[in-house]
């Protein structure tokens, strides 16, 4: 998906809800990235603090 395309705000509701019927959950980047003990180096990559 790219914003500024001419039909990405068209198809987003159809695509946010057969993401859902196929059972997944949507969530922010933010969610997904480990908060306790992990860093994320120059490369994007999260890795626990040791």
């Amino acid at each position: 998906m790219h914003n500024g395309t001419e039909h990405t705000a068209d198809s987003l509701e159809m695509l946010l809800n057969n993401i859902k019927k196929a059972g997944y959950k949507i969530v922010t980047v933010s969610d997904l990235i480990y908060k306790d003990n992990y860093t994320v180096d120059s490369n994007g990559t999260q890795k626990p603090i040791k």
